[in-house]
């Protein structure tokens, strides 16, 4: 079921996780060199260090390029359907992110061919994938869907 009362909450989270995606990409682009090492936020916990991923999610490789741009349509089309269906705003904010993220990278993949990364984070040599704040909203929404259905699902 479409609920038109979805419509402006919802393009609202997604615009805001848009425009601070795309922001934060644009200063890292103008102030972080990749030829440089990473400069430190919090010693070397995080990190700011621009790199360029032409891959899928975390660098893996799913495929041809174009793969990642028909993965990435699709994505967003599914949380676009669930999200017109949603009746908490907690939820909209959540699909939000996930929308607005994922419109994030593509718009990356589709402009220069890889997504501009740079947010490192990690424990000595012990680091994680660099990522971005798209990738930082994709994957807390991911966590707080998987939480919510393991730990909060209605029983009948």
């Amino acid at each position: 079921m479409l609920l038109k009362k979805n419509i402006k909450p919802l393009v609202f989270f997604v615009l805001l996780a848009l425009f601070l995606d795309q922001i934060t990409k644009l200063l890292a682009i103008n102030y972080l060199n990749p030829l440089q090492p990473p400069t430190e936020v919090i010693g070397s916990v995080l990190r700011l260090k621009l790199t360029f991923n032409p891959y899928g999610i975390f660098g893996i490789s799913f495929g041809p390029t174009e793969l990642n741009h028909v993965l990435s349509a699709v994505g967003v089309i599914l949380f676009i359907y669930i999200a017109f269906t949603l009746k908490d705003r907690v939820s909209l904010l959540v699909f939000g992110l996930l929308i607005g993220g994922a419109i994030g990278n593509a718009l990356d993949r589709v402009r220069f061919g890889y997504v501009i990364d740079f947010i490192d984070m990690g424990i000595g040599d012990l680091r994680w994938f660099t990522y971005n704040l798209a990738d930082a909203f994709l994957t807390v929404g991911a966590i707080f869907l998987l939480a919510r259905e393991v730990f909060f699902k209605k029983k009948l």
